[in-house]
């Protein structure tokens, strides 16, 4: 199959959406289809690169004002036509339900193309980024905008169940199916030598509580630290954060004057790095505040290195850890709550090697390459359909 990927967000840009379009395009090749990324440039020209078998179109962008690192392509709806006349693909996948989204997909029904949609986000991420009196008003619009781009898809799919129920509930009426991200089962529970990664970033011989994602408030990263604080009061412990975000110094500014030398930042580590699979495996204990995911992928990763779970009960998470199996939940931005868990995890060693068994029992279910499997099955499914009941223009 010819099949075009439409994204915001691919390497270099760090980020869930970024992680998961390279597996997924990278699984393709590998399997024999011919894949273009089409992507944003960080430049206002257009041009065109490769990544081994990949072809990756770079369409003319605009730095984000609101995400550093990000851009947004500018007046491409010709080029994105141009584009899908080429190469004729026989599905689309995009994911996000931006305008470059919305070109590909009018572009490729016009000549029979079905387009599949990868929802990756809940609105209050996106409304994360504006200022408060303006986000009821931004609510509405966005819920409409999504709906619309969303029902002129062939089939819309979310990382987990919850995500799939949330769409409903806002007034998606495309069929929506749930396949998850899925993870590398094998590489993140490989043994890595642990004193190599504590001397790379200075981590101390410490307990470690580990948080992997934007360091951003969205992603409640002040709560955690909120909660380390109140846990430094009662026993001692590092808390590793590692990424990037848009205001990822102004937090560190915070959790310096608040944990001093009981906090580490790594900064930014690119997924394919195996300093990563380090850090999973060094942890005593992975948190995930947010309450905001579709999925995680950095919680599956987690899981996959045998690890204990704390995280929020909100999104998608608690199809991910089950309270008392394989880690504990606590009520989103509730600090208090979760310094308490923290806390209980990190003096119980027997309920830390428990809760971690029964993570890598319950990531088998969502191994990598079984997950990038289901897509092949959807876009077959979904090209046979078009070609059985063409697309109305």
């Amino acid at each position: 199959m010819r099949i075009i990927l439409g994204t915001m967000s691919y390497p270099p840009q760090v980020s869930g959406v970024a992680v998961f379009v390279r597996q997924l395009s990278e699984f393709l090749a590998e399997a024999g289809h011919e894949v273009h990324i089409v992507a944003p440039a960080n430049q206002l020209k257009s041009f065109t690169e490769r990544r081994g078998e990949i072809i990756i179109h770079r369409l003319r962008a605009w730095q984000n004002p609101l995400r550093r690192g990000f851009y947004i392509p500018l007046f491409v709806k010709k080029q994105a036509e141009a584009l899908i006349r080429e190469i004729q693909p026989d599905v689309i996948h995009v994911n996000d339900p931006l305008a470059m989204s919305r070109y590909l997909q009018r572009a490729g029904r016009k000549i029979g193309v079905p387009t599949v949609v990868s929802n990756h986000f809940l609105m209050d991420y996106i409304l994360a980024y504006f200022p408060k009196f303006l986000r009821r008003l931004l609510a509405h619009y966005l819920r409409n905008w999504m709906n619309y781009f969303y029902n002129e898809c062939d089939v819309v799919v979310a990382p987990s169940q919850s995500a799939v129920e949330a769409l409903k509930r806002l007034g998606t009426t495309a069929p929506l199916v749930a396949l998850s991200n899925g993870v590398d089962l094998h590489r993140f529970f490989v043994y890595s030598p642990l004193e190599e990664i504590r001397a790379k970033f200075s981590i101390p011989h410490r307990p470690i509580v580990l948080y992997v994602g934007r360091v951003d408030p969205d992603k409640s990263v002040n709560v955690l630290i909120q909660a380390f604080q109140q846990l430094l009061a009662r026993r001692p412990a590092q808390l590793v954060l590692v990424g990037g975000g848009t205001k990822a110094a102004a937090i560190m500014k915070d959790a310096r004057q608040r944990l001093g030398e009981f906090v580490t930042f790594t900064g930014p580590v690119a997924h394919e790095s195996e300093d990563l699979v380090a850090l999973y495996q060094l942890c005593d204990i992975f948190c995930m505040p947010s309450s905001i995911e579709t999925q995680s992928i950095s919680t599956l990763e987690a899981m996959a290195a045998g690890k204990p779970i704390v995280a929020a009960d909100g999104g998608a998470l608690p199809e991910l850890v089950q309270n008392h199996q394989n880690g504990l939940l606590f009520a989103p931005g509730d600090a208090m709550a979760l310094g308490a868990l923290l806390e209980e995890v990190l003096a119980n060693p027997a309920e830390q090697e428990h809760f971690g068994a029964v993570s890598l029992e319950r990531i088998a279910h969502h191994e990598l390459e079984r997950s990038l499997g289901l897509y092949v099955t959807l876009y077959l499914e979904c090209r046979e359909k078009s070609l059985l009941e063409p697309l109305s223009p």
